[in-house]
């Protein structure tokens, strides 16, 4: 992206405002939270490798622990971006 162009589909005359931005961040912010959480599920239960097709197997020990960890903290989060966007109408 160059200086001259925006990460925001807006047309040329409508202008950016701070609470649409903020509004916009925190959408963003919320895809990418709930693709993660979706992740980590898959990691948990376990999926097929896209590419190859093998299996691989649902996560374990301390690995499954950091997992659950970030996704209690990723669904607390996307709880509250979610919260906030309603509030912001």
């Amino acid at each position: 992206m160059t200086a001259t162009t925006s990460p925001l589909p807006t047309a040329p005359d409508e202008r950016i405002t701070a609470e649409g931005f903020v509004s916009d961040r925190l959408a963003r912010r919320l895809e990418l939270l709930e693709q993660s959480i979706a992740d980590g599920e898959r990691a948990l239960r376990g999926s097929a490798d896209p590419v190859s097709g093998r299996l691989v197997p649902p996560a374990r020990g301390g690995y499954r622990e950091q997992i659950l960890s970030n996704l209690s903290v990723e669904r607390a989060l996307a709880d509250t971006i979610r919260r906030s966007l309603e509030s912001r109408g």
